[in-house]
């Protein structure tokens, strides 16, 4: 219903945001409907009260039309031109923040009105203005382009054709398209690493062509995406990696937080990779490369840190026994973790901790107490539990594990292949559940061949010692 998806979105929005959009409604620049401004105060109002339910619709006619009849339909229309708005707002709120888009409307606005005086001393300016801030990514070179066309557009009107240099457009435009489609192309192979799902990217030699000329080797933006593609593409060839690690520390100001973090994580993934492949080198580099970027506080966005990212500096800080180190990070970066999922996921990283120490004690409590969205993490919580239980030879609690684990693979959905390699490793826990019990040398060989010869089977290598 269009009211529910009106309500979730307010009840999501910060309460200072809430105030703002209660006063962006109530202006007469943006909205003349009594009932709209009406309406939204009563939700604004409701929602600072800190009640969550939504309220009934008689309620929320009621507030947009005092003393009328109920009538459904106006109140749906009502909703929905108030949802409108909430798009309106939240569409000004991106512009009035973006202070480069505003000053290019400005100088389209006086262009368009004639004003050739303030257009020309206008845009001068905000050429200065754009080249102020080191920053040299591909958004610099496409907003040279607009307030370079904004110019061209200008000066076609009042000078001869002859006068008017052209180059520098097909020049600002043209390195936008090679570092931003190398970008594209970066992120494609990363996604591809993941999902599987095949991309194609046409001109992509050409544009690699055009990046190792020197007119474009040279800049910051299209050189370090460059060596950024040619590390994913070749991760066998470190030359690649190694630059890129250089172009990070080079041209670090060349790039807005966001897309530096972007790129940090395009390293750090393909340390990853390499990782996996069993090259334990590439866990010290992915580890430096974490410590870098927190020291520039790069990994947090809007103030917070993805649930994802924090789990990952943990694994590997403990893969290279950091575990003080780990600590630290786990509690210095608790408060930036999403509220939402923030004390579940401290506890599930504290319990891996606790775990890889063997202290199961303290690990079990904290496994008991979390239940993780994200399925892989839930299973991951699951296996560590189970294997706390055997360790600690809590044969009954175990064995209630076992059988709420099958039911919960029974249940899940989109987890793929996951179903299957712990169906195995219940499969193989039971029998050497019933092999500490009964002690029969004879039943510990024949599960060690029948695991052997299985494919596919999670935490094999415990498994394996446990026989």
């Amino acid at each position: 219903m269009i009211g529910n998806q009106l309500f979730s979105s307010l009840r999501n929005m910060p309460h200072k945001e809430l105030k703002s959009f209660s006063v962006y409604v109530g202006c007469p620049l943006f909205n003349k409907r009594a009932e709209l401004i009406s309406l939204c105060n009563f939700l604004v109002e409701h929602l600072l009260s800190s009640k969550n339910e939504f309220p009934s619709p008689e309620r929320l006619y009621e507030a947009a039309f005092p003393g009328k009849t109920f009538q459904n339909a106006q109140l749906r229309h009502t909703i929905s031109y108030l949802l409108e708005l909430y798009y309106q707002y939240l569409a000004w709120v991106e512009f009035k923040d973006d202070t480069t888009q505003q000053n290019l409307y400005r100088c389209r606005a006086l262009r368009r009105r004639g004003m050739d005086n303030q257009f020309e001393k206008e845009w001068k300016e905000q050429l200065v203005q754009l080249e102020k801030p080191f920053i040299r990514d591909a958004n610099f070179h496409y907003q040279r382009y607009l307030l370079l066309q904004e110019g061209l557009e200008h000066s076609t009107r009042r000078e001869r054709s002859g006068k008017i240099n052209l180059q520098p457009l097909p020049d600002e435009l043209t390195t936008f398209y090679i570092a931003d489609m190398l970008r594209h192309a970066c992120s494609t192979i990363v996604h591809k690493s993941v999902t599987g799902q095949q991309y194609e990217i046409s001109l992509i030699q050409t544009i690699l062509d055009l990046a190792e000329q020197p007119k474009w080797r040279e800049n910051a933006a299209v050189s370090t995406y460059y060596y950024a593609y040619q590390m994913l593409t070749q991760p066998e060839k470190t030359e690649y990696f190694e630059t890129l690690k250089s172009h990070l520390n080079q041209f670090s100001n060349c790039f807005s937080p966001k897309e530096l973090r972007g790129l940090y994580l395009l390293a750090i993934n393909n340390c990853i990779r390499l990782m996996n492949t069993g090259n334990r080198t590439y866990i010290r580099e992915a580890f430096n490369l974490y410590q870098k970027a927190l020291a520039n506080d790069l990994m947090t966005e809007n103030g917070q840190i993805s649930g994802f990212t924090y789990k990952n500096i943990i694994r590997i800080s403990i893969a290279l026994d950091e575990h003080d180190w780990a600590l630290q990070f786990l509690n210095d970066y608790r408060s930036f973790l999403h509220a939402r999922e923030r004390e579940t996921l401290y506890k599930y990283n504290l319990a891996y901790l606790y775990f890889q120490q063997q202290d199961y004690i303290h690990a079990m409590p904290l496994l008991q107490q979390v239940e993780l969205e994200d399925p892989l993490n839930n299973l991951d919580a699951r296996r560590m539990l189970l294997r706390s239980y055997f360790e600690l030879k809590e044969w009954i609690a175990l064995d209630s594990l076992l059988q709420s684990f099958s039911a919960y693979l029974r249940r899940s959905k989109n987890i793929g292949y996951h179903r299957d390699t712990n169906e195995k490793l219940i499969y193989f826990t039971k029998k050497l559940i019933e092999l500490n019990l009964t002690g029969n040398k004879n039943n510990q060989a024949q599960i060690r061949i029948e695991l052997e010869q299985t494919q596919d089977v999670a935490e094999r290598a415990w498994l394996l010692k446990q026989c």
